[in-house]
């Protein structure tokens, strides 16, 4: 008999031990007591399980997120933590937990999931599509030196107080499509993670930058990469409020020149590394097209999408293989008060599937750009002046890791 269903607490070690075996990990499990730990540090329910006869074969994680979309906080489902026992691979498992999983999801209010793929493809049997993407560059350090520090730098430890580095995140993702809130998980949980390195001991740290005023700007967190006999500095993570801060967060290379060789950061595209120096011949940079989204709520997404100046309407349809309540044909009317979406029989004006349809609610492609995709599941049948208004490209940046 095959069971799928959230997991209950004491299931959690089971699940651990799957993962261990699916990423080639090591742990010692013999420390468990009545095998009852919890080697995860979120709530059980958070995960799921495909049970046959009782036994644990396949999980996920479903993390609790809020996501910035177009202005506005939105419910998202991360997906992590995908793995299935090798005796068990093949079978459909993963399958018949996103088939549960995604209509549940819509009835609780979810409107996007997201997650980082081990295959693209894979996953785009459940609707997901590529909609972020981040840009993998390696500056040598020296390249820095004409920005030179001003303000200050305040070193942050474990146990600091994160409100400042919570008022920059939170001007920072304010306009960027799939910036995660970090102030939406109760107990500060989500910033006592980002600031639990122990710089001794792990080599990573985390500065926040005032400038000559005493106003937090933006902050830089980094790790001190060994390779061979060369130290790099290897960026985790930037925020900024503003030009100002993003420059005051860089500065902090230069003084570090002498002590790593080269700066790397896989960092947002909408931001062009180009402009941080005069001559950018030294700037190694690669688009890495990572993380995928579907959209779990069409018409949610619709009624929330940033609109164009003006008003306007437009009919789309859409298809949806495994959240059967999103396919069909919907008007969508905006103006200055924001858009209305109802179903309607009216002729489409564009036709999409879920995977198309999640690049371009999202920003991450435009519609004139979308049209060069070799994926099929785009057509349009009239009102082109309006839907190249309506879908065009925004800032994205997946600002969590999971």
């Amino acid at each position: 008999m095959t069971e799928i269903r959230r997991l209950a607490a004491e299931e959690l070690p089971l699940l651990c031990r799957i993962h261990t075996i699916s990423n080639n990990m090591r742990k010692d499990f013999s420390k468990e007591e009545n095998g009852r730990a919890n080697p995860f540090d979120f709530p059980a329910h958070w995960y799921w399980g495909v049970f046959e006869n009782g036994k644990l074969l396949s999980g996920m994680i479903e993390y609790d997120y809020l996501m910035r979309f177009d202005g506005n906080s939105v419910k998202m489902s991360g997906i992590g933590g995908v793995c299935t026992l090798p005796e068990a691979r093949k079978g459909g498992l993963v399958r018949r937990i996103f088939e549960k999983f995604l209509p549940e999801a819509f009835e609780n209010g979810v409107v996007f999931s997201t997650l980082n793929p081990f295959s693209h493809d894979f996953y785009r049997m459940f609707g997901y599509e590529i909609a972020c993407a981040r840009n993998a560059i390696t500056i040598p350090t020296k390249d820095f030196l004409h920005l030179k520090p001003k303000g200050e730098f305040i070193q942050i430890f474990p146990g600091d107080d994160t409100s400042a580095l919570q008022e920059i995140h939170i001007a920072y993702i304010k306009n960027l499509n799939h910036g995660i809130h970090r102030d939406y998980w109760p107990d500060n949980r989500a910033w006592k993670h980002f600031t639990k390195n122990d710089p001794y001991t792990t080599g990573i740290f985390l500065y926040l930058w005032k400038d000559e005023t005493g106003k937090a700007r933006s902050y830089i967190k980094y790790q001190d990469i060994l390779q061979g006999e060369e130290h790099h500095m290897s960026v985790l993570e930037i925020a900024f409020i503003d030009r100002q801060g993003l420059y005051g967060a860089l500065s902090l290379v230069s003084g570090l020149a002498a002590q790593f060789k080269k700066f790397r950061w896989l960092m947002p595209v909408f931001i062009d590394p180009c402009d941080f120096m005069g001559d950018a011949w030294n700037i190694e940079q690669l688009i890495k097209p990572r993380d995928m989204t579907r959209a779990v709520n069409v018409k949610a997404a619709l009624e929330i999408m940033r609109v164009p100046p003006g008003e306007g309407s437009y009919v789309i349809e859409v298809k949806d293989d495994t959240i059967t309540a999103n396919s069909g044909r919907y008007l969508v009317e905006f103006g200055p008060e924001g858009s209305r979406v109802i179903s309607t029989q009216k002729e489409s004006h564009i036709y999409c599937d879920i995977r198309i349809l999640s690049q371009l609610v999202t920003g991450y492609r435009s519609l004139e750009n979308a049209l060069y995709s070799r994926q099929t599941g785009l057509e349009l049948f009239g009102n082109h002046e309006t839907l190249n208004r309506v879908f065009t490209r925004r800032p994205q940046h997946l600002t969590e890791y999971f």
